[in-house]
């Protein structure tokens, strides 16, 4: 493979995602062939211990990301940043979830029909931005702070833009969005950097714009197992186990927030505010 500039993916006008040769984390070093390999891989996964990601210190210099990005998110090694793990990522979080989250991104796509550009905060796979270009939007972009996650998502919906940024600081110029859309996003930030999302979302949007986004139900936190048992039987008791087992280190904090007053602060209008399970699916409207 040819070896790129890494900041070419800092670029939104380079798209050269398909020869962009990126470091190997410790994971993909990993010989496979040998027993202790997999049982290195599986105590990572199984006892986590919140350490940041170890990874290629040139391209940790190049990437304008703060630190927090860089945790081993969901009990993964390596977190977001590895060849291997993140595909196996792209695959596994929908089969995690039940299948409960295909539906909501077309939820999300649909709230976004009538919007001719959109952006996608935190994309990941590219599979909510590929939802919302079904719906017709076709002027969209992905951002998403991990380059592992958007090479991807770039080479499986090449007809979407990608570029690699964080929210809090988006590299767009003012009202340039008709429709913004977060899934599963927010709860992975640190709560001192939400008002800034917000901000900057209300900055790129253009008034009347929407902002769509889903995020974990805070049922699954709050509620008590047997109360979860009772409303939404054995998949409440599920969600509630995988609550409790992945490494989710702002998740708690983020629930804790009024994302009402803060959209309203901003200069939002709630439009939608609905906690079932697993999902928490909030619309707003710049006014």
């Amino acid at each position: 493979m040819q070896q790129v500039d890494n900041k070419a993916f800092l670029d939104p006008d380079i798209q050269n995602w398909d020869e962009l040769d990126l470091p190997k984390s410790w994971v993909d070093e990993l010989n496979f062939k040998s027993p202790i390999a997999w049982l290195t891989l599986i105590k990572a996964v199984f006892y986590p211990k919140n350490r940041s990601v170890r990874l290629d210190e040139k391209l940790l210099q190049e990437m304008p990301v703060p630190k927090y990005v860089l945790q081993e998110f969901h009990n993964i090694p390596c977190g977001n940043y590895s060849k291997l793990l993140t595909r196996g990522y792209i695959k596994g979080f929908d089969v995690a979830m039940l299948n409960q989250v295909d539906p909501i991104r077309k939820k999300i796509a649909h709230y976004l029909k009538d919007c001719h550009a959109v952006l996608d905060i935190g994309c990941g796979g590219g599979k909510t931005s590929n939802a919302i270009y079904q719906q017709g939007a076709h002027d969209i972009w992905g951002i998403d702070p991990s380059p592992y996650l958007l090479k991807h998502a770039a080479l499986d919906y090449p007809h979407i833009k990608f570029i690699q940024g964080v929210a809090e600081s988006l590299p767009f110029t003012n009202e340039r969005f008709d429709g913004l859309s977060a899934c599963y996003v927010l709860h992975e930030i640190p709560p001192r950097y939400i008002t800034q999302l917000i901000a900057e979302a209300s900055r790129v949007l253009k008034k009347g714009g929407v902002f769509v986004i889903a995020e974990p139900s805070p049922l699954q936190y709050q509620d008590k197992t047997w109360q979860l048992c009772k409303d939404h039987g054995i998949k409440g008791v599920y969600f509630k186990l995988l609550a409790r087992k992945l490494n989710e280190p702002f998740v708690k904090a983020f629930h804790q927030l009024d994302l009402h007053e803060l959209f309203i602060e901003a200069g939002f209008d709630i439009l939608e505010d609905k906690k079932e399970m697993p999902h928490r699916f909030i619309c707003v409207r710049k006014r």
